[in-house]
C-alpha cells in the first residue's frame, strides 16, 4: 500500500491559499528541513471559476464527490488540566481530534474538521475527491491524517509512512471502543478515553475522535440565549454520557449497585461527593473487605474508621476517615514452585521497607512495626494499621464541623459541642465476667444513668450538700448508706443534677471559647459584657420610645378638657410617668451592673490596656512639614522673591 500524499488535493477556489510562513508553526526551529509537500501542486495553473463544475484532477468516467478538510481551533479557560483533562493543555502538548461524518448531509459537499488547540496550524481548508458520496471511516481518517502530515513540521517525511498506518489503526480502534462504551446501557461510571498518547522525541500529541460536549452553554454573563457546547470531550461513559472540562459538574452519575443504594437516593453532584458518600455507607454498615494477593501469597482485611469530633476540635486533625488494615495471613499457593516465588517477592518487599528506615537485621519488633506503619505495610498477624484518608478532610480545624457546610454526609452530624459526653453505660453493656452475682443484684435497683457517675467514696445520710466531715464520722461512728436504698438514691439524684449542670456549663463555656476565639475566662467576660450592652441598648430604646409616646399624647390633649376627661388624662399621664421612671431605673441598674462587671474583671487582669511603645525617633506631627494638614496648621515656608530685573 502506498502512503497517501498531500499531492492528491486541489485548493478550494473561494480561498486564497498561500504557503505556510516561517512563523505559522511552533516547531519550525526543531525539525529536519525538507521541501513542502504542496510545492508541486501550487505551481500548477488553477482553473477558472467558470469551469467549477468540470473540476476533476483525474480523468475518470465515474462521478466524483468533493469534500474538504480543515482545522478548527478550540480553547478552554479552566486551569485544572490534569488526568484526562490533559488534552486541553496547549503549552507542553498538542491535541488533534478528528471529526467523523456518518450521515449524508443535505449539500453536495461536507467538511471534515480536525479540532486542535494548536493555534499555529493554518485554518485554510484543503479539497479532496472521492468516488463515494459518503466515504467510509478509514478513508475519512486517511485524508485527515494526510492534511495533518502536510501541515506539521516535526515528524520527518521518512517516518510519516510508518506513523501514518499506526495512527490510523489506533483511531479506527478508538471508534469501536467509544461506540461500545456509549451504547452500553449499564449504570456503571466507567470511562473510555476518546484519545490516545503519541510522542516523537520531546514532542507530545493526543490523537482522538471528536465527540462534542453538547451541554447547554451561554454566550455571555448577560445573555440568556444558550447554544450547545462544541468543546471535545476527553472520555465517554455508558448511556451516551459525556462532558468537557467546563461541564463536569453537569454529568449524571450512578451509584454503585454493590452498596445496595438505589439511583433515586443518589444526589451527588461530583466525584468527590460520590466517593465520600460511598465511604460513609461502608463505614455506617461496618463493611469488611478481604484482599488476597496471589502474587505475594498473603491476605488481609480492611474497614473504614471515622475519627471523632474531638480529633478535629482539640487536636486539629482534619481527616474525616481512616482505613484500617488488619488480620494479616499467609496464603501460599499449593504449588511448591509458585510458593517459592511468592515468598521471594514478599521477602524482597519487606526488605525494601525495612531498608528505607535504615533498620538492621537485629532490630527490635517494635522498630519493625513502626517502619512498616510508615509505609502501610503488613507482615505480621498482630499488626493493626490505620491509614488517614487525607483526601477527605474537614474544611476548618479547631472548630465544630457543621453538616450544612458540606455536600456529602458527615459521620457525626448531630454533635453540637466539641466536648463529647461520655457514653452512658447501660446494664447490658457491663461485662458479666468482671462483676459478681451480688453486685449484679444490687445494681438491678439502680437506674442506668446513675451507674457511670457513682462516686468512689462512701455516701452518708444528709443529702449531697450536707455530707458529714471526717471528724464527725469518726466521732459518731457513722455508717455509709447501702447502695440502692432510698436515701442513697436521693443523694444520687442530687449528685446527678449537679453533674448535669456542670456538664452543660462546660459545654456552654467551650462554645463561648470557639465563638470568641479566646480562653475560658475572657470568653465568659466577653459574652457577659455583650449581654449587658444588649440589655442597656434595649432599655434605652424602650425609654426613648416611651418619651415619644408621651409627647405625642400631650400634643393631642384638648386645651379645655372637661372634668371627667381631665381626670382620665391625669391618670394616663401618671401611669406613663411611672413606666418612664421604671425604665430609667432599669437603665441605671444595667449601666451600674456593666460598670461593676467591668471593674471585677479588670481587677482579675483579664482586661489589658494596650499602650503604644514610646518611639523617640518617631517624627512628630506638629513639626513635620510633610504633615502640614495636621490640626489644620500650615507651617510658614520660605519664599524666594525674585527682583524685577531678573524677571524681565
Amino acid at each position: 500500500m502506498s502512503f497517501p500524499r498531500a499531492d492528491d488535493f486541489t485548493p478550494l477556489l473561494e480561498y486564497d491559499y498561500t504557503l505556510p510562513g516561517s512563523n505559522d508553526f511552533i516547531f519550525n526551529n526543531h525539525s529536519d528541513h525538507f521541501p513542502p509537500v504542496t510545492e508541486d501542486i501550487l505551481s500548477e495553473k488553477l482553473p477558472s471559476p467558470d469551469d467549477f463544475d468540470n473540476i476533476s484532477p483525474f480523468s475518470s468516467s465515474t462521478r466524483k464527490y468533493f469534500f474538504s478538510t480543515k482545522y478548527e481551533k478550540f480553547h478552554v479557560t479552566p486551569h485544572h488540566r490534569a488526568g484526562y483533562n490533559k488534552i486541553y493543555n496547549f503549552r507542553r502538548s498538542k491535541s488533534f481530534f478528528f471529526e467523523i461524518v456518518d450521515q449524508i448531509s443535505d449539500t453536495n459537499q461536507f467538511d471534515l474538521k480536525i479540532h486542535t488547540n494548536d493555534y499555529h496550524m493554518s485554518t485554510i481548508p484543503i479539497r479532496h475527491i472521492s468516488t463515494s458520496r459518503l466515504p467510509n471511516f478509514k478513508f475519512q481518517i486517511s485524508k485527515q491524517l494526510t492534511h495533518f502530515f502536510s501541515t506539521q513540521r516535526v515528524i520527518p517525511r521518512r517516518l510519516q509512512s510508518k506513523f501514518f498506518v499506526l495512527i490510523r489503526k489506533k483511531l479506527l480502534e478508538r471508534i469501536n471502543f467509544i461506540r461500545s462504551r456509549a451504547q452500553n446501557d449499564n449504570t456503571s461510571n466507567h470511562m473510555t478515553k476518546t484519545f490516545f498518547n503519541f510522542s516523537y522525541k520531546k514532542y507530545r500529541y493526543y490523537f482522538g475522535i471528536y465527540i462534542p460536549c453538547n451541554h447547554a452553554n451561554t454566550k455571555g454573563p448577560f445573555i440568556t440565549q444558550t447554544h450547545p457546547c462544541t468543546t471535545p470531550v476527553p472520555f465517554t461513559m455508558s448511556k451516551h454520557r459525556r462532558a468537557c472540562i467546563m461541564h463536569h459538574k453537569k454529568l449524571a452519575l450512578y451509584c454503585s449497585p454493590n452498596d445496595n443504594i438505589s439511583f433515586k437516593d443518589c444526589s451527588y453532584n461530583n466525584y468527590k461527593d460520590l466517593h465520600a458518600g460511598h465511604i460513609y455507607d461502608r463505614w455506617i454498615s461496618k463493611r469488611i473487605t478481604n484482599f488476597h494477593s496471589q502474587r505475594l501469597g498473603i491476605s488481609f482485611n480492611t474497614k473504614y474508621h471515622a475519627y471523632g469530633i474531638n480529633n478535629v476540635v482539640r487536636k486539629g486533625s482534619s481527616p474525616i476517615y481512616g482505613k484500617i488494615y488488619y488480620n494479616f495471613q499467609y496464603r501460599n499457593s499449593a504449588s511448591s514452585k509458585t510458593e517459592k516465588r511468592q515468598q521471594k517477592r514478599f521477602e524482597s518487599q519487606k526488605k525494601r521497607v525495612f531498608n528505607s528506615s535504615n533498620l538492621t537485621q537485629n532490630a527490635t519488633r517494635e522498630d519493625k512495626f513502626l517502619a512498616a506503619r510508615r509505609k502501610n505495610f503488613l507482615f505480621h498477624p498482630e499488626q493493626h494499621i490505620c491509614k488517614k484518608l487525607n483526601h477527605l478532610s474537614y474544611k476548618k480545624k479547631f472548630t465544630i464541623p457543621l453538616q450544612s457546610y458540606y455536600s456529602f454526609p458527615l459521620p457525626f452530624p448531630g454533635q453540637d459541642f466539641s466536648i463529647v459526653p461520655d457514653a452512658i453505660v447501660m446494664e447490658q453493656e457491663i461485662p458479666s465476667s468482671s462483676i459478681s452475682t451480688t453486685t449484679l443484684e444490687v445494681l438491678n435497683n439502680v437506674p442506668s444513668h446513675f451507674i457511670p457517675i457513682i462516686p468512689d467514696y462512701p455516701i452518708y445520710a444528709g443529702g449531697y450538700l450536707n455530707q458529714p466531715t471526717k471528724s464527725k464520722i469518726k466521732k459518731k461512728n457513722l455508717q455509709p448508706l447501702m447502695v440502692g436504698c432510698d436515701d442513697w438514691l436521693a443523694f444520687m439524684q442530687e449528685y446527678y443534677d449537679a453533674h448535669e449542670s456542670k456538664r452543660l456549663y462546660l459545654e456552654e463555656l467551650n462554645r463561648l471559647k470557639i465563638k470568641w476565639n479566646t480562653n475560658e475566662d475572657r470568653a465568659e467576660y466577653r459574652e457577659d459584657t455583650f449581654n449587658y450592652i444588649m440589655e442597656i441598648n434595649n432599655t434605652h430604646h424602650a425609654r426613648e420610645l416611651k418619651k415619644i409616646e408621651i409627647f405625642d399624647k400631650a400634643s393631642r390633649h384638648p386645651k379645655n378638657p372637661g372634668k371627667h376627661q381631665h381626670t382620665y388624662q391625669s391618670s394616663v399621664i401618671q401611669k406613663d410617668q411611672e413606666i418612664l421612671e421604671e425604665l430609667n431605673d432599669s437603665f441605671s441598674s444595667w449601666d451600674l451592673a456593666l460598670t461593676v462587671h467591668h471593674s471585677k474583671y479588670r481587677s482579675e487582669d483579664l482586661i489589658s490596656d494596650t499602650i503604644m511603645e514610646d518611639n523617640p525617633l518617631k517624627r512628630r506631627a506638629d513639626i513635620n512639614g510633610n504633615l502640614d494638614s495636621h490640626y489644620g496648621v500650615h507651617l510658614n515656608k520660605r519664599v524666594c522673591i525674585l527682583s524685577h530685573s531678573l524677571t524681565r
